[in-house]
């Protein structure tokens, strides 16, 4: 067993001021994680306390965070912790990545569509975008589609390789939206669907006459999902460890500002507000146990329907596919582990993403309530047992000073 190494005074301190310990690595490291590359000293200390510890989790976590480090400092102490414990047979390197395929040395053939998706906006939204070379320079489509509505927004024309690659730098420079190439016959079936949810005819008939031209010879059938590609969907369906860190991924960009749609938290709220605000005497443990359960039954609600399930469970594939591309394994193979939980019918609370999304959906409705109710009764003369209840236990908080 390695020696755990000895950390300064002060990052201890900094650990400590967070409620973590040098004496759990791992859980130092998921406090740390969602915005990595922020405190270099601290995540370097981490690094090494991991490289010391008996984990076997412990390297891949590692590895994925390398691409992701800015600082010399830490990527050296990943590079040594991975080395450490391979020493110790806790981590393996992953095999060398297969030669290019041809059409990434050469490019597409000449009647070969090229593609490229969005992130997943919070409303379900995202960009996609489809060109092909034509013997006038190439013909090109982009829609804003959206996983429940539909087709929201369609353009079409030509244009050049050289225009095209300028548009899509000023898309992201202006809206900081970033394109991912994805396989075309995927973007090509994303489209479709966005159809087939909601598109005027006017705008489908257009959608079909584009396509024609950006797609002429069009899959016989439907195309796998691309993360497939990229991570192996049978072994992360049964890695419970990569099922535990899906959670992880709330702190990235791309999911940051996810939430459950409206329409499926407020017939659970009432239950809530009756679990925190009951007029029976109960002790604070107890007020909290009902809360905990009362939260947990509306999450539960909230996803009984398969066809919820299966939104967020695409939505977590599609997810997957652009963290892979952007360097990050672990984080994909976690939502590849959530989405196939999703699909399966498992508790909300054994999928932790989703059990995290519920929990901060409810909390910014109640926030949003509250602030409606304080808002009232300012001008109200009258008082609700609630509100009573409430002023009581302010009042006593505040005499318990």
């Amino acid at each position: 067993m390695a020696r755990s190494p000895d950390l300064p005074r002060s990052l201890l301190d900094r650990l400590a001021a967070r409620g973590l310990s040098a004496a759990e690595p791992l859980r130092a490291l998921d406090a740390l994680e969602p915005r990595w590359g922020s405190e270099p000293a601290l995540e370097a200390a981490v690094v090494t306390l991991l490289g010391a510890a008996e984990s076997a989790d412990a390297g891949a976590r590692l590895a994925s965070l390398a691409a992701r480090s800015a600082d010399k400092g830490v990527k050296r102490e990943i590079k040594r912790a991975l080395y450490k414990l391979a020493q110790r047979g806790l981590w393996q390197a992953p095999a060398a990545a297969p030669p290019p395929a041809t059409r990434d040395l050469l490019g597409p053939a000449e009647d070969e569509p090229e593609a490229w998706l969005s992130a997943i906006d919070p409303g379900g939204s995202r960009l996609v975008w489809m060109a092909r070379r034509t013997a006038s320079g190439m013909a090109s489509l982009s829609a804003l589609v959206n996983e429940s509505a539909g087709l929201q927004e369609f353009y079409a024309g030509g244009t050049t390789r050289k225009a095209l690659r300028q548009a899509q730098r000023e898309l992201a420079a202006k809206s900081g939206i970033q394109l991912v190439e994805a396989p075309w016959a995927h973007v090509d079936a994303l489209l479709g669907q966005a159809v087939a949810i909601g598109a005027d005819p006017a705008q489908a008939a257009e959608v079909a006459r584009v396509r024609r031209e950006v797609v002429p010879h069009p899959p016989s059938s439907p195309p796998r999902a691309p993360v497939d590609a990229l991570v192996d969907r049978a072994t992360a369906a049964s890695d419970e460890a990569a099922l535990a860190q899906s959670a992880t991924a709330l702190g990235e960009r791309e999911l940051a500002g996810w939430l459950l749609p409206r329409e499926w938290i407020d017939p659970a709220l009432a239950n809530i507000e009756e679990a925190q605000d009951s007029l029976v005497i109960i002790s604070p443990q107890q007020r909290e146990e009902r809360l905990r359960g009362a939260l947990e039954r509306a999450a539960d609600e909230a996803f009984a329907a398969s066809e919820r399930r299966e939104l967020f469970a695409a939505r977590l594939e599609e997810t997957a596919y652009l963290l892979a591309r952007r360097g990050q394994p672990a984080l994909a193979r976690a939502l590849v582990a959530a989405s196939v939980a999703a699909r399966a019918g498992r508790k909300v609370a054994e999928v932790p993403i989703l059990a995290q999304l519920a929990a901060r959906s409810f909390g910014l409705a109640f926030e949003i309530r509250a602030e409606k109710a304080r808002d009232e009764s300012r001008s109200s003369l009258i008082v609700t047992p609630q509100q009573a209840l409430a002023e009581q236990r302010r009042l006593s908080t505040r005499r318990g000073r």
